[in-house]
């Protein structure tokens, strides 16, 4: 068995100090160069090699927990991550606690796409989504609703995302009167997932993050993130897990030097590709030189010159999540957790 998962959360530090939102681009924009200072390792005590500049392969942006992500070529960060990333939610409708594609796989096929027009009131809109046999029509929802805005929509104290309770607003859509109904965004959400849901937007009241060991005085917050506001993941590793798959997928026989994956459907992985989007990173990082699991001796990025640095504080350790494949919503019984 082989943890797939091991990729690493950042909290922004430099950028954070005035709260201004810092812009950064994927590499096929602006060859943007990543200088590292791989300080220590987490986990084994083992020096960090040093590391060729670097650069951003893709960046990524889940505007709605548990929901699809879209690929975008630059993006602007702030202390509480990247912008437009998780600041949504989907609970439950009476009790406020959050749902996720855990609970329910088919969330992953809820696609949010982020439309900036910044002659709009809002500066663009939010269009959400659903599978053509789903029966769901499209919604647009407001890309930064306006303080006036957010106070006409109801508001909850207690939405619960792992053991924080938030505060947030009910999502009501800019076109209820659009020709496929006047269903609020709730509501079709609840009928896309078989239940009563609210579509929540994040108060403003901080989420702070847990502290960890290496960084016991740590004093950051997030959205509405598992456990902190950037997610990083490299190419590199990504490619051993795929190629990990594909040969247990054609190994012939049952030796013991044959490496295997417990529950395996090999016929299925022989063809199949293994999408970063399952690991939900924000920032995807490649270049030559780079090698599988080396973002394990990282410790501090920096995105180009001058452009505020992330403090890596943590191992993800994910559940279930990447197994479930973005394209159809199924989960697979052994991919990428076995």
């Amino acid at each position: 068995m082989f943890n797939a998962a091991r990729r690493f959360q950042s909290i922004i530090l430099s950028a954070s100090k005035h709260f201004q939102p810092i812009v950064f681009s994927a590499a096929v924009l602006f060859q943007s160069i990543i200088i590292f200072k791989a300080a220590k390792r987490f986990l084994i005590r083992e020096p960090a090699r040093d590391t060729p500049p670097l650069r951003i392969t893709k960046i990524l942006v889940h505007p709605i927990k548990s929901c699809k992500g879209t690929a975008v070529q630059e993006a602007r960060y702030a202390p509480d991550g990247i912008e437009y990333d998780r600041r949504l939610v989907i609970v439950d409708a009476k009790t406020h606690v959050a749902i996720t594609a855990r609970d329910i796989s088919k969330m992953l096929l809820i696609d949010p796409k982020i439309h900036i027009d910044e002659s709009d009131p809002y500066g663009g809109k939010i269009k959400i989504s659903f599978p053509a046999d789903s029966d769901c029509e499209p919604f647009n929802i407001p890309l930064r609703p306006t303080q006036d805005l957010l106070e006409s929509w109801p508001m909850v104290d207690n939405a619960v995302v792992w053991e924080s309770t938030n505060d947030g607003y009910v999502v009501q859509s800019l076109d209820p009167d659009a020709a496929y109904g006047p269903d609020t965004p709730s509501e079709t959400l609840s009928n896309f997932l078989g239940q009563n849901v609210l579509l929540v937007f994040k108060g403003p009241r901080l989420r702070w993050v847990v502290p960890t060991t290496n960084f016991p005085q740590l004093k950051a917050n997030a959205a509405f993130h598992d456990g902190y506001p950037i997610l990083i993941a490299t190419d590199p590793s990504l490619e051993d897990i795929a190629k990990r798959v594909k040969v247990a997928a054609t190994a012939e026989g049952d030796g013991e030097d044959t490496f295997k994956i417990h529950g395996l459907d090999k016929e299925v992985w022989k063809e199949k590709e293994f999408a970063m989007e399952r690991f939900r990173p924000n920032i995807v990082i490649g270049g030559e030189g780079l090698l599988a699991y080396d973002e394990e001796r990282w410790e501090e990025i920096e995105v180009g010159q001058d452009h505020g640095k992330m403090l890596l504080v943590s191992l993800c350790y994910r559940c279930q999540m990447p197994n479930i494949d973005v394209e159809t919503g199924e989960p697979d019984a052994s991919v990428p957790s076995q």
